[in-house]
């Protein structure tokens, strides 16, 4: 959709900076004129820079409560870090497999694999 159209088909200009959803991905882009670019809509942060060999995660604004950074299998939460930097994992019901260097969390206990 990006681009624009030579003389004297020029109508495309007109849709500079146009908002559209793409089914086939579906996200949201924006058309600059020249390329379609992605837009951010949602987690209320800059994004993963893939450009870089470590992952940076960076807030738009300050958080004062609930998790800066959370992950979930499905819906069950197993890993999040909350504002303080505290954290939390999810509490296992049974031992997990063995793995070196693995810690897990199960009523109460912080179990490290050794």
């Amino acid at each position: 959709m990006a681009g624009s159209l030579s003389h004297p088909n020029k109508i495309k200009d007109v849709y500079k900076n146009l908002v559209f959803y793409k089914d086939s991905d579906s996200k949201f882009y924006r058309d600059n004129g020249t390329a379609d670019v992605e837009l951010n809509l949602g987690g209320g942060h800059t994004g993963i820079n893939n450009n870089l060999a470590w992952l940076n995660f960076t807030t738009t604004s300050v958080v004062n409560s609930g998790s800066l950074f959370e992950i979930n299998n499905n819906s069950s939460n197993v890993f999040k870090i909350d504002t303080n930097g505290t954290l939390t994992l999810k509490n296992q019901t049974g031992n997990p497999t063995a793995v070196e260097g693995g810690i897990y969390f199960k009523n109460g206990n912080l179990y490290l694999g050794t």
